[in-house]
């Protein structure tokens, strides 16, 4: 292999490794798209160039032809330095132009993957500004399109960079269609141009007997119009999933559009480049509500943030948006001022839902240009906020009924019904109690987070789609929701105690009258001491890990390009038991440290989980034990000894 090639391959190694778990399907889309466009690079830029006067003489006062019209590099056999032609017969047998064509798909995977891996950890759309100066996104659609049309068009010496005014009106027409928006990802663009034509620079320079006719100019324009391609699809894609009316109102062209894999996805990206919207003609309010969402999860919302981390941008941001207004209403019913006023919220909070879900299109309804046509028109938002505490809970509730079209109405009611239990004060009484509680609490979250990984995923509506709904894969999102609430309840049980609250069973305690009041009432969880705490929380751990393998089989059940995102958001929860066991103490509200979430979450998303570690373990063991009887022996005789 060339010196060149096993540059750019070592580069795009290193690059695809590290992207390879967060790989999209518009991703492969954009693989494949471009990969087949930078073939054709060169050739365009002989018919590009054709018309140029010193390269007709050039190729006239040769007699064999290079149809290419300018190769990445030529070999140069003798010492004159003279350019050879490649004559259109020998095209596909000059040994020199498999190279050319393999190192330019190379770096234009490169320079996909590179710009996919530094711009993935942000939501695309908070760089679509609806509410900036249109002044300004009018000024930068239009000058920065003139002015690359224009290197495009030009003949002056100066600019005699064929690579570049070929590419120079692709950049335009994409300045134009995305302009604001590169404007404000420009260090995400820099550095995604910059990396991979480095890369190209350095490997297609630094080859003996041989010399470059692409300039470090004509690398950069070449992986700059690759990027703006990805940041334009982006772009588009952002568009699409916060503002779906702009294509259509139909709920089942609307389901089949979350998937790059379908028809309707890229009718409806070919609909709104027809008919791209400038910005300030977009309702700025659904960002609003996304950045409102983002900043209340805060730092206190750690693992959540961690495994959000791993999905798929257009996922995540619902997933947020749906946690954000989680979080909202539990505190909304748990941390109000006094009684009546929990209960009144909570009364607010059914109504809101019964609305929500409702669909209600018999009420007259006005419109007018300034709606946010992203929300229920049904919905008297005016008097919802009147009655909520401030205009951050408001805007996490506009962000719910946003995505309510697709969540399963009955899981959310559980949710209320969970949230009275608080209310009515009673004690848990025994582990099947306490069972219930978590699966109310947070099972039904996990069928929740379900329907929206399904939804987005392009697997259907599983609110309205009883086809497309397995009700096994709920079932098993209940599980795998109730065992991380029985993780969190143990975790907090001396946090809980001070607020007022206990989910620590009677049966555990030997003076259940006296210890509950105690933790409940008294809210002086140190009376029991850190021994008889722990031992709470670790029965309570004991209970979570006892349903774990059915919370695994739920995730097995999940979409493919999710499950090693999900397992590692599961297992980065999961430890919060070993931490707490190993502690001496109990501290206040157990944290896994940072640098192992972060390893569980690579683990994770390698696929190396602990199933699959669990089963190679066990291979291993019968081998061994099957070479070396005595030692299998020994093992089970420890085995029971230990049981005993």
């Amino acid at each position: 292999m060339s010196t060149n090639l096993i540059h750019a391959f070592g580069a795009f190694t290193v690059s695809i490794v590290l992207y390879r778990p967060f790989i999209t399907k518009l991703d492969w889309f954009k693989y494949l798209f471009l990969t087949i466009a930078s073939l054709i690079t060169p050739f365009c830029a002989r018919v590009w160039l054709s018309d140029e006067p010193q390269k007709q003489s050039q190729l006239a006062s040769n007699t064999t032809e290079y149809p290419l019209g300018w190769p990445l590099y030529y070999l140069s056999p003798d010492t004159t330095n003279r350019i050879h032609y490649i004559h259109p017969d020998r095209l596909f047998s000059e040994p020199i132009l498999l190279p050319d064509i393999i190192f330019l798909a190379i770096i234009t995977a490169t320079t996909v993957t590179v710009c996919g891996l530094l711009s993935r950890w942000q939501f695309a759309i908070i760089h679509v500004r609806p509410d900036c100066n249109p002044v300004f996104s009018a000024l930068t659609r239009h000058v920065l399109s003139i002015v690359l049309v224009s290197l495009g068009v030009s003949r002056h010496p100066l600019l005699d960079y064929p690579v570049l005014r070929l590419l120079s009106p692709v950049m335009g027409v994409l300045c134009y269609m995305s302009g604001p928006f590169f404007v404000r990802r420009w260090k995400v663009i820099c550095l995604s141009s910059g990396i991979p034509a480095l890369v190209a620079i350095v490997s297609s320079f630094n080859v003996p007997g041989q010399w470059s006719t692409w300039s470090a100019i004509d690398w950069v324009s070449f992986t700059s119009t690759l990027v703006m391609v990805c940041n334009a699809l982006d772009h588009i894609d952002a568009i699409l999933n916060m503002y779906p009316y702009l294509i259509t109102a139909n709920p089942t062209v609307l389901a089949r559009m979350q998937s790059p894999t379908t028809i309707e996805y890229w009718c409806g990206v070919a609909k709104l480049i027809s008919h791209m919207p400038s910005e300030s003609d977009l309702p700025f309010g659904p960002i609003s509500d996304l950045e409102t969402a983002i900043r209340l999860l805060g730092p206190a919302s750690r693992s959540w943030k961690t495994m959000a981390a791993l999905f798929p941008t257009n996922l995540r941001q619902d997933l947020c948006l749906l946690y954000a207004f989680f979080r909202t209403a539990d505190d909304l019913v748990d941390d109000a001022p006094s009684l009546e006023q929990s209960q009144a919220n909570l009364v607010t909070l059914r109504h809101f839902l019964h609305d929500v879900f409702s669909n209600d299109t018999t009420k007259p309804v006005e419109l007018n240009p300034n709606d946010d046509l992203t929300l229920p028109s049904h919905i008297d938002w005016d008097h919802y906020r009147s009655l909520l505490p401030s205009e951050d809970v408001l805007s996490t509730f506009r962000s719910f009924a946003r995505v309510s079209h697709y969540v399963c109405p009955r899981a959310m009611f559980e949710l209320t019904d969970a949230w009275e239990l608080d209310l009515k004060n009673e004690p848990i009484k025994n582990q099947n109690d306490l069972l219930q509680y978590a699966a109310l609490i947070s099972g039904t979250f996990g069928e929740l987070c379900t329907c929206v990984i399904m939804y987005k995923t392009g697997y259907g509506n599983w609110r309205s789609d009883m086809i497309a709904r397995k009700d096994d894969v709920l079932s098993k999102a209940r599980s795998t929701g109730q065992c991380l609430q029985l993780v969190n309840i143990a975790r907090d049980v001396i946090a809980d105690s001070i607020n007022g609250r206990c989910y620590v069973p009677l049966q555990y305690m030997n003076q259940p009258q006296k210890n509950y009041g105690v933790l409940k009432t008294a809210r002086s969880p140190s009376e029991l001491g850190e021994r008889t705490l722990k031992s709470y929380a670790i029965r309570i751990l004991a209970l979570a890990d006892q349903i774990s393998d059915q919370a695994q089989n739920g995730i097995d059940g999940l979409p493919a390009e999710v499950q090693d995102s999900i397992r590692a958001a599961f297992e980065i929860y999961m430890a919060i038991g070993p931490t707490l066991r190993k502690n001496p103490g109990f501290p206040l509200r157990t944290k896994v440290p940072k640098h192992t979430q972060q390893w569980i979450a690579l683990r994770c998303i390698y696929g190396f989980h602990n199933t699959m570690a669990h089963a190679l373990q066990e291979t291993f063991k019968r081998f061994i034990y099957t070479r070396i009887p005595t030692l299998g022996r020994l093992s089970a005789h420890v085995a029971n000894q230990k049981r005993f």
